[in-house]
């Protein structure tokens, strides 16, 4: 990670019990430079939603709850705060699944995300025509009621949506999920460009690997509630661990990243 940017969040250590007595995490690291795409990568089940959550302040509503470590967000010490308080300071999660409001249009789902805001008519009108020219396609739907547009463009309308609360940081879970290729290339297109000229910070939880890495500087590989692996998304892509597991080129039987780490360290120990 690069040492002269400065991090716009910093997960140290973080441990997450659901209902006092279920372990999700454990010790869980991670860091995200501003401005920067950070993927957090690793197979359903894993810990990726869990840990968006403990960053977004999200656990509560599913009994959930940080036991120990430390969230530093902009320079602020996260703990008990609200997720619309953290709305309030910049970052906003866009869960799995497409949530929107299907009995609203397009515009309708989108203009929710300024509601805290406050802004006149002519400001709104503004900031609607800068959110589609990321997303041409919704501005074609606009009048469209969201429950009947496809499952892609649901996804676009919880970021679009998202974008509208003018973010710091966006934490974006599973935006892949169901999605044809083309629709996840046009997404993930998308995200890019609003990093790239938005100047947003995006942590983004995916099972797809290959494109999340792609799309992103830096990746971490998280499994069974900790983190196993982390680097340059250059490097992991690179990585013959990872190609093996995640990337689907196997060269034998398939192993989770656990096994694959102690067949490593056999290995070592029998050349020692």
């Amino acid at each position: 990670m690069e040492k002269d940017c400065k991090n716009i969040l910093e997960v140290k250590n973080i441990e997450v019990v659901y209902d006092n007595v279920i372990l999700a995490l454990h010790n869980v690291s991670l860091k995200v430079p501003q401005g920067k795409i950070v993927a957090l990568l690793g197979a359903n089940g894993a810990g990726k939603s869990t840990t968006l959550k403990s960053i977004s302040t999200m656990l509560a509503s599913e009994r959930g709850k940080v036991t120990k470590g430390s969230i530093n967000y902009d320079d602020k010490v996260i703990n008990n705060q609200t997720p619309s308080e953290m709305v309030g300071f910049g970052m906003v999660q866009v869960l799995e699944g497409r949530r929107c409001f299907g009995h609203l249009t397009v515009e309708e789902n989108i203009i929710a995300g300024a509601y805290s805001r406050k802004l006149s008519r002519g400001d709104l009108n503004q900031e609607l025509e800068k959110i589609y020219s990321y997303f041409k396609r919704l501005k074609e739907r606009r009048k469209s009621q969201a429950g009947f547009t496809s499952g892609g463009e649901q996804q676009m309308v919880a970021v679009a949506r998202a974008m509208m609360t003018k973010p710091k940081m966006l934490l974006l879970d599973e935006p892949s999920m169901g999605l044809a290729p083309q629709l996840v290339a046009e997404i993930f297109n998308i995200v890019k460009m609003l990093n790239e000229k938005e100047g947003v910070s995006i942590l983004l939880a995916e099972q797809n690997t290959n494109i999340a890495l792609k799309n992103s500087d830096y990746g971490y590989i998280i499994e069974t509630g900790n983190v196993m692996l982390e680097g340059s998304a250059k490097s992991l892509l690179g990585n013959d661990k990872v190609k093996e597991l995640y990337l689907g080129i196997s060269k034998g039987k398939r192993l989770n990243f656990r096994d694959a780490v102690k067949d490593n360290e056999k290995k070592i120990n029998k050349a020692h």
